[in-house]
């Protein structure tokens, strides 16, 4: 499919040329210099590099002049590296999945304060609920967030839970930080995690966490679909399932 000119973001077009300037010569370089070798008006050139610098993919010399930080990109290709390796070793696991509950099944990731989905299998039934890879997912508002905020050291989720305002997505979202904890409490117990209609409108989920060879909470793993069909009875068999594919994928990381 062609791309017409008018659905091209100027800006960003012009942001990404100049990552890609800078990444071929590969030296320090001022403004006005950049500005007169691409062609870009000096202002935005000003305003490309500031948001680039404030996201923290180029970095400002001493004496003004402008240069990749070759380490963000390292840290994505890496983040990117170990996903796909993820993806690769544990999709089989969640094909078998896919087959028992017969509903959509997902694979999440740990990324700082979310859970980005890697990798996903959508239901065969005709009537189903699909998922983005590539979507992040709020720790406190998903069962695939939730399943992977039990297992963090407490330091690190009172770090995150406190002194904060929760986002709230939809009328069922949980934006108390103790009713969070004392979920949490329970979601530790039982081994895996429930929501209904937190993060998307009538969509329930149940999900287990997902830990690496040293035992440290690596993603979840997790089943997802209309809260209508996610009755008392029908969660417990897919809580029973969740869990049996997140120790398999456990193990398999070991």
């Amino acid at each position: 499919m062609s791309t017409s000119s008018s659905d091209i973001l100027l800006t960003l077009d012009k942001g990404l040329q100049v990552i890609t300037y800078l990444s071929i010569i590969d030296r320090p370089i001022s403004i006005a210099e950049l500005s007169k070798e691409m062609n870009i008006n000096k202002s935005t050139v000003f305003r490309i590099l500031k948001t680039l610098q404030k996201r923290g993919f180029v970095f400002q010399h001493d004496n003004g002049n402008y240069s990749l930080r070759i380490e963000e990109f390292n840290i994505i290709v890496d983040r990117f590296d170990q996903n796909e390796a993820l993806q690769r070793t544990l999709r089989p696991e969640l094909e078998k999945l896919s087959k028992q509950c017969t509903e959509t099944v997902t694979l999440s990731v740990l990324v700082d304060e979310k859970v980005e989905c890697i990798d996903k299998i959508d239901s065969h039934e005709s009537v189903h609920v699909t998922h983005i890879i590539g979507r992040y997912s709020p720790l406190h508002a998903a069962a695939s967030g939730k399943a992977v905020l039990a297992f963090i050291p407490q330091p690190k989720i009172d770090t995150i839970m406190n002194g904060k305002t929760l986002e709230k997505f939809t009328d069922s979202t949980i934006v108390s930080v103790e009713i969070v904890e004392q979920e949490l409490i329970e979601i530790k117990k039982n081994g895996f995690a429930v929501s209904h209609g937190e993060l998307d409108i009538g969509i329930s989920a149940v999900a287990a966490p997902i830990f690496s060879k040293s035992g440290k909470i690596i993603g979840s793993v997790s089943i997802l679909g209309i809260s209508q069909k996610f009755s008392e009875e029908t969660i417990k068999d897919f809580a029973k399932n969740v869990l049996d594919a997140s120790s398999k994928m456990s193990l398999l990381l070991k």
